[in-house]
């Protein structure tokens, strides 16, 4: 090969490279983003670097080249098997500038020796194998990743994790080598940099992965949400029992005077008259309004353990919360503590769970406090009743 090779390229490659650059402007998707024209350019000059260190004579470079500037022209077409539409195209063309039957199989063959998992053979294979993974050992490597990363995504219309990314781009470093000596020595120290740095990569991402998963984001602010919200559960519990208990204690005392007093003077004795029994229906409406208000009172703050038989189907799907103490009391002691394990390894489901917790903390004190009104609205108004019920008795009587 000529030392002048890079300075004028031989005429039919600096033909074809104007060609693909026409081509691919005008007809690569939108949606490729990593395989247009940046990467072929790459790719060509990685070929000329190593052509030249290993010397190749014109014939062979131009082959080289020729696959270089072509192995990626099938994306305009398609993103799966590219390489064959690379070869119809480059094919077409060439057979337009007469390069010959030969040369064009030969170009063809190298282009589908880019295929992922095809063998590779002959030293122009190899050069334009590690000329294609020449961003392995580049610092480019991580900004050409990302478009890369695009490509796939909308192609495929799905989305990679942080975490899933990294880890899918270390296991491309490390899987893939280059072949040829030249291509070691030129890459091959930045491609042990970009794996060491991808390592780094992976357990950033990790804490991305794991402080999106668990709301750390948003700061101490989540735990401090979780926190107030079960502290006020439990302050409104204690309310509720201690209206509920205030409640027991006032009309017990009203229960015991009543029942007092009415065995002492209402006896149905000899001498018994309508004036002597005329407070009795008052009497009567307070001492029952004041047992049913003591009844919900009671109700509302028993104790009481709801033990339901739990699916674990419906609890790894996370629809139940085994925290909540009337959950976990249906399953055996192993299931609850493997659901613990469980919840200190995942805590966007430690998260949930905490939140579905909180909904049947919810649900309890909605009871708590629907028992607690009854009561409060039955002494309330069995009082006034008592008391309206007197005063007119008092007045029919004085009347009369």
């Amino acid at each position: 090969m000529s030392e002048n090779t890079k300075e004028k390229p031989l005429p039919i490659v600096k033909k074809a490279a104007s060609h693909v650059r026409d081509l691919i402007k005008k007809s690569l998707p939108g949606e490729i983003e990593y395989h247009g024209i940046s990467h072929t350019e790459d790719v060509v000059e990685a070929c000329r670097l190593l052509a030249e260190k290993k010397r190749l004579d014109d014939g062979p470079m131009e082959t080289l080249m020729l696959a270089a500037w072509f192995h990626d022209t099938g994306f305009i077409k398609s993103a799966d098997n590219h390489e064959e539409e690379s070869c119809k195209i480059a094919g077409h063309w060439m057979s337009e500038q007469d390069l010959g039957e030969e040369k064009i199989n030969k170009v063809k063959e190298l282009i589908m020796s880019t295929r992922a998992g095809a063998e590779i053979n002959g030293e122009l294979a190899e050069i334009l194998h590690d000329a294609d993974l020449s961003h392995i050992g580049r610092k480019r490597f991580f900004r050409r990743g990302e478009l890369y990363r695009i490509e796939l995504e909308q192609a495929h219309d799905e989305k990679y994790s942080e975490l899933q990314w990294e880890k899918n781009q270390y296991e491309f470093l490390v899987n893939h080598d280059f072949l040829t000596e030249e291509a070691k020595e030129e890459y091959g120290k930045r491609r042990v940099k970009n794996i060491k740095k991808q390592r780094k990569n992976i357990l950033k991402a990790r804490k991305v992965t794991t402080r999106t998963k668990t709301g750390k984001d948003f700061g101490r602010g989540i735990d401090t949400l979780y926190r107030n919200n079960y502290r006020a559960h439990i302050n409104f519990s204690a309310i509720a029992d201690g209206k509920a208990n205030m409640m027991i204690s006032i009309n017990t005392i009203l229960i015991s005077v009543i029942v007092t007093l009415s065995g002492a003077s209402l006896s149905v004795s000899q001498g018994f008259t309508v004036e002597r029994f005329r407070y009795t229906i008052p009497i009567l409406v307070l001492l029952v309004g004041s047992l049913i208000s003591v009844l919900f009172a009671v109700l509302s703050a028993r104790p009481k353990v709801t033990e339901r038989k739990v699916d674990m189907k419906e609890v790894n799907e996370n629809k139940i919360s085994l925290l909540y103490f009337g959950n976990f009391l249906g399953v055996p002691k192993n299931d609850f503590i493997e659901y613990l394990t469980k919840l200190k390894k995942d805590q966007k489901r430690l998260y949930d769970s905490m939140s579905i917790d909180l909904y049947n903390l919810g649900i309890v004190l909605k009871e708590k406090y629907r028992l607690l009104s009854i009561s409060y609205n039955v002494f309330m108004i069995g009082l006034s009743v008592s008391v309206v019920a007197f005063i007119v008795i008092f007045i029919y009587t004085n009347n009369n």
